[in-house]
């Protein structure tokens, strides 16, 4: 069976790949839809209009097996290095494998890779113990290259076993006592309602949004300026976003309401029944309630009755309101890689010897 290797250029190039692109996150261990190639697309044509683009795939009998998307970038302002398309905003693309694809397969990426001219690979967010990331690190050693890889936070998530009475005995006791109270403080004021909107017209998903985003200008992130909002380009990306992935059937924005006013906001993702969980808000005038955490626990309920929901993801570093919830977690971190240059391979070593000197030098 023959592989042949496809590079993509430019934002327009991954777009228009789309079929084959996406039907290969079909069939790969991916869930976030943020990886398709619209997805993808779209971060590049916001975030990185300057940066150079070298998306790969590999093909065989006329589908894709394997695909990775990369922009560079450069270390100490210095040193070219390859990246992700990720920024504190959003991120977009992941190494996508089919289930069948073989050492060959992942073999031609990776020396694809190396031939493109960037000293280092630097991946950020990368789940370091995924299957797809731990068989590209292999057939990276294979070829030679030296590689480094180091744990930055842990995510917390659940895993939906339907079994809502048996997942709340595994919560520690004051947890329970705590919602039990909130539940209760919930009534006396009259009563609080989940709101999900899981199915949108086009002309519904930015007032949504906004409606959402609204809860979060009102918090602290509002009086720091720091709130979606208060960044019109950051608002314009989000409702693009969003639109492409309720276009999928893939977007998810729950309220919690309280008398009809909205008092806490979620921004999710809901794919190959897994639920992301971007962005929360609450209103701080309702904080007696812990809005969040009542609504974490609604939608929780809801998952767990649903047969098709089979994990939530909490995304971000384990924090003390994500980690009450979670039956497991596992590592997120950095994957650094030579290309074989030898001012590569002794970047890596520097990564390996002299991590903290090193910290925070990507630059876009």
């Amino acid at each position: 069976m023959a592989l042949r290797l496809i590079q993509f250029d430019s934002a327009a190039e991954i777009r228009g790949a789309a079929p084959a692109w996406d039907d290969l996150w079909r069939r790969s261990e991916v869930a976030i839809p943020l990886a398709r190639a619209e997805s993808i697309a779209l971060w590049i044509e916001q975030h990185a209009q300057r940066a150079p683009v070298r998306a790969m795939a590999v093909e065989r009998d006329g589908q894709f097996v394997a695909a990775l998307p990369l922009i560079g970038g450069r270390l100490k302002r210095v040193l070219p290095v390859a990246r992700l398309p990720q920024n504190n905003w959003s991120w977009a693309g992941d190494l996508l494998l089919d289930p069948s694809a073989d050492a060959a397969s992942l073999g031609a990426l990776v020396s694809a890779i190396a031939r493109l001219g960037w000293q280092l690979v630097w991946f950020d967010a990368v789940p370091i113990e995924a299957p797809r990331w731990q068989r590209f690190a292999d057939a990276a050693r294979a070829a030679g290259l030296s590689l480094h890889t180091r744990e930055s936070f842990r995510v917390a998530r659940i895993e939906v076993d339907h079994d809502w009475p048996a997942y709340e005995r595994l919560r520690s006791k004051n947890h329970r006592r705590q919602m039990r109270r909130i539940e209760r403080h919930a009534e006396d004021d009259g009563g609080a309602t989940l709101v999900v909107h899981r199915e949108f017209k086009p002309h519904d998903v930015e007032p949504q949004l906004r409606r959402g985003f609204s809860i979060e200008d009102a918090s602290w992130k509002g009086r720091a300026g720091s709130s979606v909002l208060k960044s019109p380009a950051a608002l314009a990306f989000y409702v693009e976003q969003a639109r492409q992935l309720a276009a999928w059937g893939d977007l998810q924005l729950s309220f919690l309401e309280l008398r009809g006013q909205p008092i806490a906001f979620e921004y999710g993702w809901n794919s190959k029944g897994i639920y992301h969980s971007f962005k929360v808000g609450y209103d701080e005038a309702f904080a007696r309630l812990s809005p969040g955490q009542l609504l974490r626990q609604r939608l929780l309920r809801e998952f767990f009755s649903d047969p098709a929901q089979r994990r939530v993801d909490f995304l971000g570093p384990i924090s003390a309101a994500t980690g009450a919830w979670a039956t497991s977690t596992y590592p997120v971190g950095r994957l650094v890689l030579s290309t074989g240059s030898i001012s590569g391979r002794l970047a890596v070593h520097a990564y390996r010897s002299w991590w903290p000197a090193l910290r925070g030098a990507v630059n876009s």
